[in-house]
């Protein structure tokens, strides 16, 4: 059984390479067939698809009375898109941030951040609650798109006209090509992350820790893995854009939808160990987001080294505890 669970982690690690790669080269075409950023296809195809995991696990969880793994997955799902895997992203090759549209999305992950805290301190997330986070991802969809339209529709139509002597009739195979591509990447994504969490489940949880604590860090690290092997293939091809958007579009898609979309059918019970520690790394880790938004400047390496170095202080707390001396100073 140990064998088996240890294959399950390497192919879905082998999936999910796969997969990434195929993701961005889709995403890139589309991005440059549909008039739009490489940043929005990142917020919507690339958040959506990588999301999916979470989706997956949350709906399965809930249905079997499970809420504490859902809820745990996405707040710990957030923290490691954010500390880990822009972090890592960073690391590999420094991410420009646009001030304008870093801040608008940036501003979403706050505002949805900040609605999951409401909702968690309440107790539970009902169907008119999910029908209000759904809401406000339709009406951020709606302006994110026509935001891009407006901003990149004139240069894109410059380089289409500008690219037509070379692409000529190859511009529509080039547009099927690339959804197909990104359609078998996110397939790709959802299998290999399955694979993935099915086996660290089998591990964790013959290490007898708790469930809500393999919900933040096994099962949300297992399916935040498409969105890391996402960031290192978009990293390493230099789709700095794809990068950022593909991880606050995910973090936006995990509050409202992996959320949203069970709770108009279930009733998401908001387990009380979260409200201790987690959503409140989760708020940091936001909040870390700001000073980028504001000034629009890059996320060099340093900057990623110091979102890594937080992401293993904060996993080291989930199992070993709170050093003694720090224990002592919050009394």
């Amino acid at each position: 059984m140990e064998d088996l669970a240890l294959v399950y982690l390497i192919g879905g690690f082998v999936l999910l390479y796969v997969g990434g790669e195929l993701v961005v080269r889709g995403s890139v075409g589309l991005a440059k067939s549909m008039g739009v950023s490489p940043l929005l296809i990142g917020l919507v195809v690339v958040a959506f698809g990588t999301s999916s995991p979470e989706l997956f696990i949350a709906i399965r969880a809930i249905a079997e009375n499970a809420d504490t793994i859902a809820v745990g997955n996405v707040v710990g799902s957030n923290i490691a898109n954010i500390l880990l895997v822009l972090g890592l992203g960073a690391f590999l090759y420094p991410i420009p941030a646009r001030g304008a549209v870093v801040f608008r999305d940036g501003s979403v992950v706050l505002g949805a951040t900040g609605l999951f805290i409401y909702l968690a301190y309440r107790g539970n997330i009902d169907q008119s609650a999910g029908i209000v986070l759904l809401g406000f991802l339709g009406a951020y969809l709606v302006f994110a798109y026509l935001q891009e339209r407006i901003v990149f529709a004139p240069e894109q139509r410059e380089e289409t006209k500008r690219n037509r002597d070379v692409a000529g009739l190859m511009q529509r195979n080039g547009t099927l090509r690339s959804l197909i591509f990104t359609i078998i990447g996110i397939g790709l994504l959802i299998l290999g992350a399955k694979y993935l969490v099915d086996g660290a489940i089998d591990i964790a949880t013959r290490l007898n820790v708790s469930e809500g604590v393999i919900a933040v860090s096994i099962v949300a690290l297992g399916t935040s893995v498409p969105e890391l092997a996402m960031v290192v293939v978009a990293s390493l091809r230099r789709h700095s854009q794809l990068v950022i958007g593909g991880i606050l579009g995910s973090n936006i898609f995990n509050l409202l939808v992996v959320l949203g979309i069970p709770a108009l059918f279930w009733n998401i019970e908001i387990a009380p160990e979260f409200l201790d520690r987690d959503i409140w790394v989760m708020a940091g880790a936001a909040l870390i987001l700001m000073p980028f938004m504001l000034t629009g400047g890059r996320i060099g390496r340093l900057a990623g080294l110091t979102l890594l170095a937080l992401y293993a202080a904060y996993i080291y707390v989930l199992y070993a505890g709170l050093p003694p001396f720090v224990a002592s100073l919050l009394g």
